[in-house]
């Protein structure tokens, strides 16, 4: 496994199973950038606003990292993550569902730590899953 992999999958696991928020701050470059669904921002700020955003809505998390490629100074990682769905999750109250979410990250590497990230995930799958989308067929 290349550094950059380590990097990548040690960052996920920490920070998506174990919620230690610290792993974004050490995974990421201070002036990273992070492109996701609709906006980019500082990618410490945004990550760690929704790591809080999803730790304070679902429970009992678990993580998997289904691919992990590594292509010169980028690092492709597809992931699930499960978790019960307690809290607020945006203007979704708790329902208490299992929640499955999949995506697809990829990592720009520099120097040993992330210098940007674009990150796409199936929201209308997990809207469609907790139950708030209406029967379209």
């Amino acid at each position: 496994m290349s550094d950059a992999t380590r990097l990548v999958a040690d960052y996920h696991r920490r920070l998506w199973a174990e919620g230690d928020l610290g792993a974004i701050g050490e995974a990421f470059a201070p002036d990273a950038i992070v492109h996701l669904t609709g906006f980019d921002d500082r990618a410490v700020a945004a990550v760690r606003a929704d790591a809080v955003r999803y730790r304070g809505a679902f429970t009992e998390v678990s993580t998997e990292i289904l691919t992990l490629l590594t292509d010169g100074d980028r690092v492709v990682l597809h992931w699930s993550t499960v978790g019960r769905h307690v809290g607020p999750y945006g203007k979704v109250p708790a329902t208490g569902r299992v929640v499955t979410m999949t995506g697809i990250d990829i990592f720009r590497i520099a120097d040993g730590r992330v210098i940007e990230c674009w990150s796409l995930w199936d929201g209308l799958d997990v809207y469609d899953q907790l139950g708030v989308l209406p029967e379209l067929w």
